[in-house]
C-alpha cells in the first residue's frame, strides 16, 4: 500500500511539473522561411508580432497567449 501511494505522489509530481511545461508552448519564426507577407501580424490578436530589424516577423514572446492562429496563417509554414 505504501509503494502505491508514493507512487501516486511521484505521478502527481511528474504530472505538475510536465503540466508546466505543456501549457508553456512557445511559438517562434524560421526567418529563413519567413516571406515577411505580414499575415501573421494581421491575424495576431494580441499584437505579439511585428516586422524585426531584418524585415522578418518576429513574436514577442510576453505578449503571445499561444492561441496559434499565426501558425494556421503563415503561407510558408515558417512558424513553428
Amino acid at each position: 500500500m505504501k509503494k502505491i501511494i508514493l507512487l501516486v505522489i511521484l505521478f502527481g509530481i511528474l504530472i505538475y511539473i510536465g503540466c508546466d511545461k505543456v501549457s508553456n508552448l512557445e511559438y517562434n519564426i524560421d526567418s529563413s522561411a519567413c516571406n515577411s507577407c505580414g499575415e501573421c501580424i494581421q491575424i495576431c490578436p494580441v499584437d505579439a508580432i511585428e516586422f524585426g530589424s531584418d524585415g522578418k516577423a518576429v513574436i514577442d514572446q510576453t505578449k503571445c497567449n499561444q492561441c496559434g492562429k499565426c501558425v494556421t496563417i503563415c503561407p510558408k509554414d515558417a512558424i513553428h
